[in-house]
């Protein structure tokens, strides 16, 4: 507490401590727990939720406007961490690092089918196509390009000053080895990687989501990876 600024912490799980604090409070800062219309209704006093991070689909936007209820968030804190993680996956699936790694836990890390090598893989040659072409993939681009990899991407519209090849998100899933979603979860994008949309990709293909679950039909998705369509899937969900 210092000169007239008050911090209460609550951790996101303690139901009882946030409904106790939400009458009195003014700013919420804003992690990953839903502040749903109810919750913002009984903050009469709230006058701003400041997002720790940038994806505010977990709190109710329309609420937020119709009770007079400032939202902000924090573009590009994270943009390189998610770019390298995204790198990370595509490298780790690509090198088959979760298999190799389970399999030395074992103790059979030498013991596996030598066939098996035909079936790792390199960034260089490879086409991936990026869904999404904000601050991450801008980020994520010239890496990709500088180990080899050959870069294209789509977007709302195409943007002027990319190195990358803009295209469709029709023709990116047909064209790609690997694909990495890197868009927000909207109404419009929910479930934006659906049945139709994962048997267009190239049959080997990985598919690294570092954005939101949201953006693939999860039972379609378990479903191209039993029918082995999908090589992997490299997912690190921020709900």
């Amino acid at each position: 507490e210092s000169q007239g600024l008050h911090v209460d912490c609550c951790d996101e799980s303690d139901d009882a401590r946030f409904y106790s604090l939400l009458p009195e409070v003014e700013v919420i800062w804003h992690l990953l727990r839903p502040l749903t219309a109810s919750d913002i209704a009984q903050a009469k006093k709230l006058r701003l939720i400041q997002k720790i991070g940038i994806g505010v689909n977990t709190i109710d936007l329309e609420a937020a406007k119709a009770h007079n209820v400032r939202v902000c968030n924090m573009p590009g804190t994270n943009s390189r961490a998610v770019a390298e993680m995204a790198l990370l996956l595509m490298l780790a699936c690509l090198r088959r690092l979760p298999l190799l790694d389970r399999a030395t836990r074992e103790g059979r890390g030498w013991k596996l089918d030598s066939a098996m090598q035909d079936t790792y893989g390199e960034l260089a040659g490879k086409t991936v196509g990026l869904v999404g072409f904000g601050a991450v993939g801008q980020m994520l681009a010239p890496i990709l390009q500088a180990m080899g990899a050959r870069v294209i991407y789509t977007d709302v519209a195409p943007n002027p000053s990319a190195l990358s090849g803009y295209r469709e998100l029709a023709g990116l899933l047909q064209e790609s080895d690997i694909v990495s979603l890197h868009v927000p979860l909207t109404p419009a994008t929910a479930n934006l990687i659906n049945k139709e949309r994962l048997s267009a990709l190239r049959p080997g293909a990985i598919l690294i989501n570092t954005a939101r679950g949201g953006l693939v039909d999860q039972a379609a998705l378990v479903e191209a990876l039993k029918s082995v369509h999908l090589r992997a899937a490299g997912l690190v969900v921020f709900a």
